[in-house]
């Protein structure tokens, strides 16, 4: 399987993204964020014959020239996902999912508040719900937020850059190291069967609008 995922509706083909990894074994699925080194990247890619159809491999917002460079042909999946659009000649061979602003279902106001430690979250998560998002792509959007509020892309909207600079008044280093753990914590134990998802939307929100309080 070969798959490319692009466009600026985020949350949509964040979503997309997860059904796909879903799919697979969690031990199988291997995922390399934006600004790895190719080295690393091609290690990865050539690990996939030890794992026969059962490998995933994600790359997201990888460089072009990685595929400059033959791909041995194991039976690995590898998927492609980028923030924005892109020139998907470059990537002859992939099925394409394009996914363009107007079809974006946003996460981000249930972001915003959380980082606000607004209890109105809770009312935003039932309508996140109500639109088919579960528990497991919220929590992957939790993790976008607090990657931003560590460091803003360089590529943001100025208004998202105003944004964020606010939100982070709210958070230390710290405060974000301990949400990020807690947030890992209600992932294995949905995972594990210890809570049940509801449960998890709701500590999920606690946190965060007991952690920006001083």
């Amino acid at each position: 399987m070969l798959q490319l995922l692009h466009g600026p509706a985020i949350s949509v083909s964040r979503k997309k993204l997860l059904e796909i990894k879903q799919k697979f074994d969690p031990n199988n699925v291997m995922v390399y964020e934006e600004g790895i080194d190719l080295q690393t990247i091609l290690g990865g890619l050539s690990t996939g014959s030890l794992f026969p159809e059962q490998q995933l491999i994600v790359l997201e917002n990888p460089p072009d020239f990685v595929f400059d460079f033959p791909l041995s042909p194991c039976p690995l999946s590898l998927v492609l996902w980028f923030d924005h659009e892109v020139d998907v000649k470059k990537w002859p061979g992939f099925e394409v999912g394009f996914f363009p602003e107007a079809r974006e279902v946003s996460a981000f106001p249930f972001l915003d508040l959380l980082a606000e430690g607004n209890t109105k979250a809770f009312l935003e998560i039932n309508k996140l719900k109500a639109g088919n998002f579960d528990v497991h792509y919220l929590i992957i959007m939790v993790f976008y937020l607090l990657r931003n509020l560590v460091a803003t892309p360089s590529n943001a909207p100025d208004f998202v850059k105003r944004k964020l600079a606010k939100q982070r008044t709210r958070f230390d280093l710290e405060k974000i190291q301990r949400l990020y753990k807690d947030i890992l914590e209600i992932d294995f134990k949905i995972k594990s069967g210890f809570l049940e998802k509801p449960q998890a939307e709701f500590l999920l929100i606690k946190k965060f609008i007991a952690t920006g309080r001083s």
